[in-house]
Order: structure tokens, then sequence, then C-alpha cells
């Protein structure tokens, strides 16, 4: 690692521990379980590779989801600024409850928002029957699709925005209304170009979440290769089921590629928008642009309220009106069976373990990517963003190419078990299911942190290194109390992200009450197709919806914690 070490060094101790730790958890975890689809790609030619990706099947597959997924990223983009400007700029009761629902997609399972979806927008749901009606049909369509990719998108495009609106400083657009501009070209030349970078990287997030998108899609989607309905995630998938492993690492290669290039998208407008705003700007009062644009705000307010609640506040109550659908002592009944009570104890040791791999990695690549200057930097903060952009079923594919029987590491497994005369397996059993959970969720505790150690700087850090501190007490002494609150909020995002995974730990559990979690429980109650099997899903379902609520409360409690110890 000493090429990646930069000639001017802090005084700071623990790089190469930090730095070294890192890596190694980026490589084990991410890296090398990727570079196994690339590897076992390369032992087929060009021309079947191009002959796998080409079949109409996936060409249509990848068109239903690329063109859906940038739809739903615009309509992301409009109503994100929307709800980042309301959310910044315009007071009004329950606004705080109005910030705490966005984050509501990252918390509620997909799989449970997409039985949801579908039941709200097939033909005899809340709104699908009006719509039905008027003779539009969501479910089923590709506009059922767009509709799930808009409900797990909208939270990228919100909390990009944010932080630029609250730093952009009023008095410009003052300025603008005193020299005769009106509210649309005030907005044109003197907003939009400083929001412009941050909605572009909103834009590549909710489209590369869009594009990978399992699990709250399958289900409102039909999956139907006649009326073009199948997306890339659910034919890799299908692929996988039927073991054409050739085909599903063809397909998941060039989803691979194109989540990368979003991925260096977003990167390169992160770092354009640090340089725009490297200087702090000064918050102003907007107590005059209110007045001024008072008519207008309150139809914004109302916009975004509408959006909340029919895309994200409806879902819940659909979620908690169909588990009750046939009494509290049928729903009592649907948690108390031995499915649910296995699947419980799966998904709680699955989230248990991947909560303490990610807090620590966390911790360590936070401290190594705010307190050091090496060559490579930027690159080993987008390395870590990969899980954000790749498709929870190539994680689990990934995981299948480095431990299953057509794995690299499957030979050194059965030497270890021949060894030890053990029986550890990977693939279809609980690490699968622990290795997937740990994938999907690993970068959300150190994206908390890494934005607040750089805020506060390494000054104080410093200044105790050269008075002969080590570097636990520095940490103990001066880190942590700036981290606690973000590091306790990002903790809970990640358990809440581990307790709903769905779409890789499908590909890695096949045995249900031995390995299935919550989701792929609800998964099999629901697509058992029976009303009795559908009302015991949403009884399921409601456990985790649950959870969600409880995630939104701690979070909103934690974030006004963060922000009081900050002033």
């Amino acid at each position: 690692m000493r090429y990646m070490i930069n000639k001017k060094q802090s005084i700071i101790p623990g790089f190469s521990l930090t730095l070294g730790i890192t890596i190694t958890m980026l490589s084990i975890f991410i890296l090398i379980p990727l570079a196994s689809v690339l590897v076992f790609s390369l032992h087929q030619s060009p021309g079947q590779f191009f002959e796998c990706i080409s079949d109409k099947s996936v060409l249509n597959a990848l068109i239903t989801s690329v063109s859906c997924a940038f739809g739903a990223a615009l309509v992301n983009c409009v109503f994100g600024l929307i709800l980042a400007w309301v959310l910044v700029r315009c007071t009004f009761p329950g606004k705080r409850i109005l910030d705490g629902l966005i984050e509501l997609p990252f918390a509620l399972p997909t799989a449970v928002a997409g039985i949801t979806l579908s039941k709200m927008y097939a033909t005899t749901g809340e709104i699908g029957g009006p719509l039905s009606k008027l003779g539009i049909m969501v479910s089923y369509t590709h506009l059922g699709i767009l509709v799930a990719m808009v409900f797990i998108g909208i939270p990228f495009v919100v909390r990009t925005v944010q932080p630029v609106l609250e730093k952009f400083n009023p008095s410009y657009e003052e300025a603008a209304y005193v020299l005769g501009a009106g509210q649309f070209l005030t907005f044109r030349r003197v907003i939009l170009p400083e929001l412009r970078p941050a909605l572009l990287t909103g834009f590549g997030l909710a489209f590369a979440r869009g594009l990978g998108e399992y699990g709250s899609v399958i289900y409102i989607s039909g999956n139907s290769a006649k009326n073009k309905t199948q997306v890339v995630s659910y034919v890799i998938m299908q692929k996988l089921n039927y073991l054409d492993y050739t085909s599903a690492t063809s397909i998941a290669l060039l989803m691979l590629i194109i989540s990368f290039l979003l991925l260096l998208f977003v990167n390169a407008m992160a770092v354009y928008q640090a340089k725009r705003t490297g200087t702090d700007y000064e918050v102003a009062q907007i107590s005059n642009i209110s007045a001024r644009q008072g008519a207008r705000e309150r139809g914004m307010i109302v916009l975004a309220v509408l959006f909340v609640f029919f895309m994200l506040i409806l879902p819940l109550f659909s979620v908690l009106r169909n588990a009750l659908a046939k009494g509290f002592d049928f729903y009592m009944a649907c948690l108390q069976t031995d499915y649910v009570s296995s699947a419980l104890g799966v998904t709680v040791m699955a989230t248990v373990l991947a909560l303490a791999v990610n807090t620590f990695f966390g911790l360590v690549a936070a401290w190594a990517l705010t307190r050091f200057s090496f060559r490579g930097k930027q690159v080993l903060g987008a390395l870590i963003d990969i899980p954000f952009s790749v498709s929870p079923v190539i994680a689990g594919l990934a995981y299948i190419m480095t431990f299953g029987r057509l794995g690299w590491a499957w030979p050194i497994l059965e030497k270890f078990n021949d060894v030890f005369g053990t029986d550890v397996q990977i693939v279809f059993a609980l690490p699968g299911v622990v290795l997937a959970t740990i994938f999907v969720t690993f970068p959300f505790v150190s994206r908390e942190l890494i934005p607040v150690l750089n805020s506060v700087g390494n000054g104080e850090e410093e200044a105790a290194a050269m008075m002969g501190a080590s570097g636990f007490t520095i940490f103990r002494r001066i880190t942590f109390p700036h981290i606690k609150w973000p590091l306790v909020y990002g903790m809970i995002l990640c358990g809440a992200r581990a307790l709903g995974e769905f779409g890789a730990v499908s590909a890695l559990s096949k045995t249900r009450g031995e390995t299935f979690t919550v989701p792929l429980e609800i998964d099999a109650l629901y697509m058992d197709g029976g009303a009795d099997s559908i009302t015991a899903a949403f009884a399921v379902s409601s456990i985790l919806v649950i959870m969600a609520v409880v995630v939104l409360i701690l979070r909103n409690i934690f974030e006004y914690r963060a922000k009081a110890g900050q002033n």
C-alpha cells in the first residue's frame, strides 16, 4: 500500500492499520465476489457472450428496465426537488413527520413494498380501482414498474438536493428580485445552476437503484414475456433457477458495466458539487422570500404532501388493512407458525452479524478516508458505494460464483471440510444469507460517518496526536463524541435494510423453514395465491412495517439530537 501514501503525512496515528482493514474487508465482501462473475464470464468466447445478451427476452428486459428506471428517475427529480424545497424553505405543521417519511423506502423491505403496491394498483385496489374505471391500468404494466421504481428512488434525490438547498444563500434570490427578475427567471438563472449537479447526482442514484431493483418490481410487473414486463433482475434470477449460470453471469456482467459507469458519473457529479460548494455559505433569513412567494409555496406544500400520502403513507395503511382483513385472531395465528418463527430467527441472526461487520467497517473506513490523504482516496470511496448501484440479485450471483460448485473457492471449501471433518456450506445455507445481507448493507454506516467527520475537520485529532495521545484515545475522547448520533443513525438504517433484504437472499436461500428470512417467507405466502395465504403474507409484512415505522421515529430522534449537539 506504499504507492497510495502521499508525501504529506498526517501525524494522526492509524493510517496503515485503518487503510489495510478497509481494503481487506472491501475486497473480501465486495470486490472478490464481483470479480468472480467477471472471471466466470471470461470462460466463454465473445461470440457466446454476445449471443447470451442479445437474446430477445434479455433485450426486452433490458429495454424495460432502462426505460422505466429512466422515467422513474425523471419523475423523482421533479418531485424530489419539490420535496427538498418544501422541507428547506417552508414552515408548516407536520414538517418533521414529512421529512422522516422520505426515508421510508430505505426502511421498508422491498418485498413488502412490492406486494403492497401490486395490491393497491390492481383493478380492485384503493388506487388501481378508480384508475381502471378511467381506462388506466397500472399493475402488470410498464406504468406499474415505473410506480415501484419511483417509490424506491425518491429518497436518493431528496437527500442529495436537500443539503445543497440548505447551504444556498437566499440573498442571491433577493438580489435577483431587486434587479427585477421574476420567480421563474430567478429559479432558472440563479437557483437551478447551483442545484443542477445535485439533481444529476440524485438522478444517477435513482436510475441505478431502479435499474437493479428486484423485490418491489416483480410483483407489480407481472413478469410477462409477452407483455414485455420482465426486468433484467428477474431474468437473471430465472437463469439462476434453471442453473443457466453462463447466461446469468453474461447478463450480470453487462449490468455491472452499466452500474460502474453510473457510479463513475455519480462520483464525478459529487466531486464537481463539492468544488462548487467548497466555501461555506451563510444561511440567510428567508422570511422576505417566503412572503413574496407565499401562494407558490402553499401550492408546493400541498403537492408534496399529496405525493408523500399516495406514494408513502397509503401503502403503510394498505398493509395493515390487508393484514387484518380476516380478523385479529387469524392475524395472530399467521404470526405464530413455525415457518414465521424460523424466518424471524434467521433474519435477526443475519441482521445482527451484518450490523456488527458493517459498523466496524464503517468506523474504520470513515477514519481512513477523512483523516488521511493518499493516492486513490476518491477511487476507494467510490468502490465502497458499489452496493448502492449493483442489483441485489447480482450480489447473490457473485457469491454463488465464488462459493458455489462452479466457484473458485469451492475446492478450498471441500478441502477444509475433508481436513477438519466438517460440513461447512456457504451457498444455500445460513452463511450465504449472512454474506448477502452484509453485501447490500455494506456502505450504510460509513456513508453516514464520512460527511460528519469531513465537516468537523481533523484539527483536534492532530493536536491530541502532537501531545502524544494514542489512536484509540484520540478516537474515544475526541472523534466519537462528534459521530455518536450519526453512528447510531447509520446503524439503524443498516439494520432496517438488513431486515428487509430480499433479492440477494433469494439467490442464496432455498429451504423454507431453515434458511428463509422474513421477506422470503412473505414471498412464499403471497405466491401461494390463496386468499388466506395472501392475507397471511400481509400479516407477516406488518411486522416489518412496524419495524420500519420504529426506524423512522428513531431516525428523527437521533437526527434531532445530532443537530442539537452541533448547535
